[in-house]
């Protein structure tokens, strides 16, 4: 089996796309298609300086990675963004990762801890706690991002995350999600820009970059993170019609009418909220004994 670019042995296979690769032209051919999705769907500006928020897997490592190989070609600026969410080893082992990853990289590391608000998600004594868990990131990652003066948080959302979301929404009854998960939504009020980049890459792509670019990542699964039926489903479509993935989510965000929000506040901590308390303050009043910063 030969390298379809170099002519060399191939050890990678990309059935999406009918090829076949070696390691070092895959890392090539991964990063030109970023680059081609970046320019396309005018996912960052000229000047722009991004929060890229970084967990320690496969996903965000890609991110940082091919974010920092292209950065001077899109005239961007980056820094990374770690949450310590307080998993007890599984935290201390993904933020080992970003500092290691970062110092190659030679990137600025900020690291943000739930514990400053008084409880750490090992506390939650909650069936959901995957929802306390995640409402906890969106919130402590956009207050990072607005304050301090960045222009867009960058998060590493690949097409398997995308379609899980978009089905599970769609059974739900909840269209106007769709325009949320665009590569880049445009920030309005306290809510912070958002891009992402990796938007049409598959989790086999992330992966298979990953290993081509000779970076740490994590191996091991939250210890709170659940099988997902939906994802099963998703790559038993894939394995019978390659493309399928990133197909799906391309014509997902075929031009269509913008969402008209109604803005509304927390009336403890100020943050944008669909209802009086925001969940983030409502989860620390109930887990914490901390105060809410202002």
């Amino acid at each position: 089996m030969k390298c379809k670019m170099c002519g060399g042995e191939a050890e990678i296979r990309l059935r999406a796309y009918r090829i076949q690769l070696c390691k070092n032209c895959f890392r090539v051919f991964y990063e030109r298609r970023v680059e081609d999705d970046m320019k396309k769907y005018r996912i960052v500006r000229n000047g722009e300086r991004i929060c890229v928020a970084l967990s320690g897997g496969k996903d965000s490592i890609a991110l940082i990675h091919v974010l920092n190989k292209l950065k001077d070609k899109f005239k961007i600026s980056i820094e990374a963004l770690h949450l310590d969410l307080g998993i007890g080893a599984y935290s201390s082992k993904a933020e080992s990762i970003c500092r290691e990853v970062c110092r190659k990289l030679d990137i600025k590391l900020n690291v943000e801890r739930l514990s400053d608000y008084g409880f750490r998600i090992e506390d939650v004594d909650v069936k959901k706690v995957c929802s306390v868990c995640g409402n906890a990131k969106r919130y402590l990652m956009n207050r990072f991002t607005r304050e301090n003066g960045f222009d867009a948080l960058a998060t590493g959302h690949n097409a398997d995350d995308i379609l899980t979301n978009f089905f599970k929404n769609w059974i739900a009854g909840n269209m106007e999600w769709i325009d949320k998960q665009r590569p880049r939504t445009e920030g309005f009020d306290k809510i912070v820009t958002r891009i992402r980049p990796l938007f049409l890459r598959t989790d086999q792509e992330n992966s298979l970059y990953v290993e081509s670019i000779n970076l740490p990542a994590l191996d091991t699964k939250c210890p709170y993170a659940v099988v997902d039926k939906w994802r099963r489903i998703i790559d038993d479509i894939e394995k019978e019609v390659p493309g399928f993935k990133q197909n799906f989510v391309r014509n997902m965000f075929k031009e269509r009418k913008k969402d008209q929000r109604k803005i509304k506040h927390c009336s403890i901590c100020g943050e944008v909220s669909n209802v009086e308390i925001c969940q983030f303050c409502r989860n620390v009043m109930r887990f914490g004994k901390g105060k809410i910063k202002h």
